[in-house]
């Protein structure tokens, strides 16, 4: 006697797996990309709070010695300290040329303007690893010493443009009969620009600048080509872990990772 189930049977429950897998193959896609991209960084968090000297399971135990050590380390507070003077001088001067830029762009019409928006916005696409290739011969070329002022002007290559995108995407839904209307009711070019159209692009220009904060005090590889003997956070971590991994290297990145954690979220908060 044939124990098979009817065929009519096998196709309902292949109809049910196929609705099944409509139904929530989005939640399981999300919840695979979320693992993928975080886990490592869950990882060296968490080990940021061993105890062991060296990162692995099963844990030894919670502390915050790593954290202390690190605050007893005078080269990675430096290190940070340099990240952060960087990346405010990137964020200012990044910020005031791409949001010119940006208002040369959307509001004036030029010859060669696509051009021109082409040029401005190409470093965005060039590989870091390329350019700070090519900002390290232009300074050995103009015999410039490479300091801190250089991992300043390398990075403003590729930070600008992406001011730039941010301020003009701003520029682009702004609607310029509101500049208008303030000059109908008598205010002059300076004071509509200082009531009306600064706070109106208020919002796309503290987005690009944090965007350029973050960019800068993250970077790498531009740091890597144009400092010199005194190193940015980055550059640190990656002179430092080459000759041992210490568990203070999970303490400083959870600290740098932190930090941007937090201008992203406020980055995104005035975006929208």
């Amino acid at each position: 006697m044939s124990t098979d189930n009817p065929p009519s049977t096998k196709e309902n429950r292949f109809s049910k797996a196929v609705r099944l897998v409509e139904r929530h193959w989005m939640r399981v896609w999300a919840v695979l990309v979320i693992l993928f991209l975080y886990t490592p960084i869950i990882v060296i968090v968490l080990f940021s709070f061993e105890k062991g000297s060296f990162s692995g399971f099963p844990w030894d135990g919670f502390t915050l010695e790593w954290y202390q050590t690190l605050l007893e380390t005078p080269s990675a507070i430096n290190a940070t300290i340099n990240s952060l003077w960087v990346a405010l001088f990137v964020t200012f001067f990044g910020t005031v040329l791409g949001t010119l830029g940006a208002i040369a762009l959307v509001r004036h019409n030029f010859r060669l303007k696509q051009t021109y928006r082409m040029l401005v916005i190409a470093p965005m696409t060039i590989p870091g690893l390329i350019l700070g290739v090519a900002l390290l011969m232009m300074f050995n070329y103009l015999e410039i010493s490479r300091s801190l002022r250089t991992v300043i002007i390398g990075q403003l290559v590729f930070v600008v443009p992406f001011v730039l995108v941010t301020v003009s995407s701003r520029l682009a839904g702004f609607d310029p009969t509101l500049e208008e209307a303030a000059r109908d009711l008598g205010a002059s070019k300076w004071t509509t620009y200082r009531r009306v159209t600064l706070p109106l692009l208020a919002p796309g220009i503290i987005s690009g600048a944090l965007f350029a904060f973050t960019l800068s005090f993250d970077d790498f590889l531009i740091a890597f080509f144009t400092s010199g003997v005194e190193n940015t956070l980055p550059v640190y971590i990656f002179s430092t872990i080459q000759r041992s991994q210490s568990p203070v290297i999970n303490a400083i990145s959870t600290v740098a990772l932190v930090i941007s954690m937090l201008v992203i979220a406020v980055s995104l908060y005035f975006r929208n």
